[in-house]
C-alpha cells in the first residue's frame, strides 16, 4: 500500500485497458477501510472509501466479477461513483491471488456504459492472465521488501541488545532501545512500562516520541482506554490497527486519539505466568502491522526485560553489597579495638602496629571483592587499593594485563602486597627520597599450563641486607598469590626483588 508508481503495474493496466475495451482500469487493493490503486489509466484518484468499492464484493470468490449495469445491482444502485458524476455503469475485476491463497484485491475494467453482453470469454481469459501477472509482481515485491525489512529489523536488534548490555540504568536502557524502536519502525511513539499485580496500571519509564509527540512517561490505568486489559491478563499481544474501528476501542476512541494514538501495539513481557511488564508502539496513523514487525517487538520486549532485570539486580546487589562493606568495617574496626585493648600492655608496639596495618590491607581487598559482587576481583584493582591504603601511589609504578583473582586468591595477594609495600617503606625503596617500586606481571605458558608471574622490583633504596631471622611478614610474603609458594626473593644490592608465580587457574578459583 501506498508504495510510488511502477511502470510494470502500469503497463498492465493499459493492457487491461485495451484488451477489454474500457476506459477505466484499476489494480486495486484492499485495505480495511479503504480501497488504494496501485496502478490506474482513464481514473484521477489514487484511493476510494472501502464503502464505494465494488472490488470488496464477492472478495473471496476466485473467478472474475461481471456487473454488467451497476444501477441495475442491488449491491451497486446507491454507490455514490454509479450515482455521481463519474457515473459507472459497467464493471468486470479478476482476483489478485497471492500465493498464500489470500486475495488482496482486484484487476479491473470499468466502463461509464452498461454492457448487457459483457466480455468475451477471450477477454476474460485475458484478464485473468493479467491479474496473474500483477499478483506475481505483487508477490516477488513482497518477498523482496520483506527480506530487506527482515534485515533491518535484525539489525536493530543487534544494536538493541548492544545497548541493554552497556547500560547499567533503566531509563537510560529503555529510552535507547524505544529509539532504536521507533526509528526502524517509523513511528510516532515507543517506550517500555512496569504494570501492577493485577494489570490495572502501568508505569511507563521516559519513552521515546517522534517530533511533535508527547511523552506519555508516567502512570496510566489501562481501562481508561478501553478494553485492552484482557489481552494483557492473559499475556497475549494487544494489535490495533485502527482505534476508530477496532471493537476494544471504538466506544472511546477519543481517549487514544488524545495523545496522538491511532494504531498500536502492547506487547506484554511475561514471568511465573503473569504479565509484569510492557513494550508500547504507537502510530499517529491507521497501520497494518505485519508478523515480521510483531515477532520483532516481541525479542525487543524479552531482550528489554532481561536487561531491566539485571540492572535492577545490580542495584539490590549493590546495596547488599554496601550493607555487608558497613557491617565488615564494624567487624573490623572492633577486632582492632579488641586487639588494642588486649595488647595496651605490650611493651614493643611494632607487633601491634603490624597487626593494625595487616587488618586495613584486609578491608581493602574486601572492599574490592565486595564492588565484584564477591566472584571475583582483577589483579590491579586489588594492588592500586592496597597501595593507596599504604601510600607512595606516585613511587609505585604497575604494569601488566587484566588477570581476574578469585576471592581467595585477591585475600591472599592483598596481604602479599601489604607486606612488601610495608617493607619497603620501612627499609627498602620507599624509605628514602629517590626511591620506587616497579610491579609487573604477566601469563606466561609453561608444561603445567597458563601461569602468572608478579614480579616485584625495588630500586633507589639504601643498600639491602638479608635479615639475620624470617619474621611474620616474610612468612606471608613466602606463602605466595595463592597460599601454595611459587615465591623467589632476592636481597640484591641495589634493592629487593621478588618473583612469585602461581597457576591461573588455582588463581581464579573462589
Amino acid at each position: 500500500m501506498d508504495t510510488p508508481e511502477e511502470q510494470a503495474f502500469d503497463d498492465i493496466v493499459f493492457i487491461a485497458s485495451q484488451t477489454c475495451d474500457a476506459p477505466i482500469a484499476l489494480i486495486s487493493l484492499l485495505d480495511s477501510d479503504r480501497q488504494w490503486f496501485k496502478a490506474r489509466i482513464g481514473l484521477d484518484v489514487s484511493e476510494t472509501p472501502i464503502h464505494q468499492s465494488v472490488c470488496r464484493l464477492d472478495i473471496d470468490d476466485p473467478g472474475v466479477l461481471e456487473v454488467a449495469d451497476l444501477t441495475a445491482d442491488m449491491r451497486t444502485n446507491d454507490n455514490p461513483l454509479v450515482t455521481g458524476d463519474r457515473a459507472f455503469r459497467y464493471y468486470a475485476g479478476a482476483p489478485l491471488t497471492l500465493r498464500s491463497g489470500e486475495i488482496v484485491g482486484r484487476l479491473c475494467v470499468i466502463d461509464t456504459e452498461a454492457r448487457p453482453g459483457g466480455l468475451s470469454d477471450t477477454q476474460k481469459t485475458l484478464l485473468n492472465a493479467l491479474a496473474r501477472q500483477a499478483s506475481d509482481h505483487l508477490e516477488l515485491r513482497r518477498i523482496a521488501r520483506g527480506s530487506e525489512r527482515l534485515a533491518e529489523l535484525q539489525t536493530a536488534l543487534v544494536q538493541i541488545g548492544e545497548s541493554i548490555r552497556n547500560s547499567h540504568d533503566v531509563q537510560a536502557m529503555t529510552r535507547a532501545a524505544s529509539a532504536i524502536v521507533g526509528a526502524v519502525l517509523q513511528v510516532s511513539r515507543a517506550g517500555f512500562g512496569s504494570v501492577d499485580e493485577d494489570v490495572r496500571h502501568i508505569d511507563v519509564e521516559p519513552d521515546w516520541t517522534a517530533p511533535g509527540t508527547a511523552s506519555i512517561a508516567g502512570r496510566h490505568r489501562f481501562e481508561d482506554f478501553g478494553a485492552i486489559r484482557d489481552h494483557l491478563v492473559r499475556g497475549e499481544p494487544l494489535v490495533i490497527e485502527n482505534v476508530l474501528t477496532d471493537p476494544r476501542t471504538i466506544d472511546n476512541p477519543g481517549a487514544m486519539t488524545a495523545i496522538g494514538v491511532h494504531a498500536l501495539v502492547n506487547m506484554p513481557v511475561r514471568q511465573h505466568g503473569r504479565t509484569v511488564a510492557v513494550l508500547i508502539v504507537n502510530a499517529a496513523a491507521r497501520r497494518i502491522w505485519q508478523p515480521e514487525e510483531l515477532t520483532f517487538l516481541r525479542s525487543v520486549a524479552d531482550r528489554l526485560e532481561a536487561g531491566v532485570s539485571r540492572v535492577r539486580a545490580e542495584q539490590q546487589q549493590e546495596m547488599l553489597n554496601g550493607e555487608i562493606a558497613h557491617r565488615l568495617k564494624n567487624m573490623l574496626s572492633m577486632v582492632q579495638a579488641i586487639a588494642s585493648q588486649t595488647l595496651r600492655d605490650v611493651p614493643d608496639r611494632r607487633p601491634v602496629e603490624s597487626f593494625e596495618q595487616r587488618l586495613m590491607a584486609l578491608s581493602a581487598a574486601h572492599d574490592v571483592l565486595l564492588q565484584k559482587s564477591w566472584t571475583d576481583a582483577d589483579l590491579r584493582v586489588v594492588a592500586e587499593a592496597v597501595v593507596e591504603a599504604v601510600g607512595f601511589s606516585d613511587r609505585v609504578h604497575m604494569d601488566g594485563p587484566e588477570v581476574a583473582l578469585g576471592s581467595r586468591a585477591a585475600l591472599s595477594f592483598s596481604l602479599v602486597m601489604h607486606e612488601l609495600m610495608t617493607n619497603a617503606c620501612k627499609y627498602g625503596a620507599l624509605c628514602q627520597t629517590g626511591g620506587h617500586v616497579e610491579v609487573n606481571w604477566a601469563v606466561e605458558t609453561t608444561q603445567a599450563g597458563d601461569e602468572l608471574v608478579v614480579r616485584w622490583r625495588e630500586t633507589g633504596g639504601p643498600p639491602v641486607i638479608a635479615p639475620s631471622r624470617r619474621g611474620f611478614g616474610s612468612k606471608l610474603v613466602r606463602l605466595g598469590l595463592a597460599g601454595t609458594g611459587g615465591v623467589d626473593l632476592r636481597f640484591e644490592p641495589d634493592g629487593l626483588q621478588a618473583d612469585l608465580r602461581a597457576s591461573v587457574r588455582q588463581l581464579a578459583q573462589t
